[in-house]
């Protein structure tokens, strides 16, 4: 082809895209597939805490919580053994133990005790709403630096919508102390920030040891650290010979076992593994912002479920928390 024919030829060819441009693409895709992810756990954590409460109710929190965790535990492993073997190493299944030890063990103990003292949605905005605060500090205390005063203003009005909220005392939906409830929706959340931080620092291993880490595969090696350490817990109580009084629930045990499945299914399975699979690419705040969104959602599910009309204080408060949640974000990033 003579030079003038070539030049014309290669100017009716359209360029193919440069690499860049391919992974420019591609990875924008990626993230709005973690975003995806994001959101959807949102909803299932929603329908979690939702049946999460109705389980702690008939079951009573500790018991309720171990069969969550010890079906979880099966399920999830069976799925990683038969199809995610690969994604087992040494490197970060550590990490992630630990961070199923703090999130799922330490945790969701503290969540399933809150859920009978003072309900799903108050005890799911302090779980969410006050995470990112804990897992932002553990995240300075790893990198040794210190807040400023946004996030400090920031963390201040996620605490106070949180109190807001507290003040709008739903009649007749506590068991046992509600000052004990705060203090472990409190303790939920720090699980829950500092088990995504530890998390994080997994994948972050898994990228620099070249291998993929699915998200299914890491809430399942999570899971199995929760599980040893409420069954240690459990273990515990029995030899010492003490009793919880458990929480009446007027229903049968056919439905018990229907919210038994649907929170192990929303919760740990599929929820935690859309939470895992986030934060793959999305840093660790910014997916708790995400799912900090959940105390929103559960009002209108919880207004359909159960016939509740939250006072205008709870839901002021919860509004302010979350907004205070988005705010740290944006302060980040």
């Amino acid at each position: 082809m003579s030079p003038p024919l070539q030049q014309e030829h290669e100017a009716l060819v359209p360029a193919s895209p440069t690499p860049i441009a391919v992974v420019a693409r591609r990875t924008s895709v990626e993230c709005c597939g973690r975003m995806f992810a994001a959101l959807l756990t949102v909803v299932l954590f929603s329908l979690s805490g939702l049946a999460g409460e109705r389980t702690a109710r008939y079951w009573g929190g500790q018991q309720g919580n171990f069969l969550r965790l010890f079906l979880a535990t099966i399920l999830m492993w069976t799925v990683t053994l038969a199809f995610f073997r690969e994604s087992l190493r040494p490197e970060t299944f550590g990490w992630l133990f630990v961070s199923g030890v703090v999130g799922f063990g330490l945790g969701d103990i503290a969540l399933f005790l809150a859920y009978v003292r003072i309900g799903a949605r108050l005890t799911i905005l302090m779980n969410l709403c006050t995470a990112p605060l804990w897992g932002a500090l553990l995240e300075r205390a790893w990198l040794e630096t210190s807040l400023n005063g946004s996030q400090l203003a920031a963390g201040a009005l996620i605490l106070g919508g949180v109190s807001v909220a507290l003040l709008a005392r739903p009649p007749g939906t506590s068991h046992g102390s509600r000052a004990m409830g705060i203090l472990c929706g409190m303790a939920a959340g720090c699980g829950q920030g500092m088990g995504a931080v530890i998390s994080r620092k997994a994948f972050d291993v898994a990228g620099h040891a070249g291998f993929a880490l699915n998200g299914f595969s890491a809430a399942s090696q999570r899971v199995a650290g929760g599980f040893v350490t409420v069954l240690v817990m459990m273990v515990v109580i029995a030899l010492i010979g003490k009793t919880h009084s458990r929480p009446t629930a007027t229903t049968t045990r056919s439905r018990m076992f229907l919210w038994l499945a649907m929170t192990t299914l929303c919760g740990p399975i599929l929820g935690v593994s859309c939470f895992q699979w986030s934060l793959l690419d999305l840093p660790a705040a910014i997916t708790m912002a995400v799912v900090a969104t959940t105390p929103v959602a559960m009002i209108p599910l919880t207004m359909w479920s159960d016939g509740e009309r939250p006072k205008t204080l709870s839901i002021a408060g919860s509004l302010l928390a979350v907004a205070g949640v988005i705010w740290m974000v944006l302060i980040e990033h």
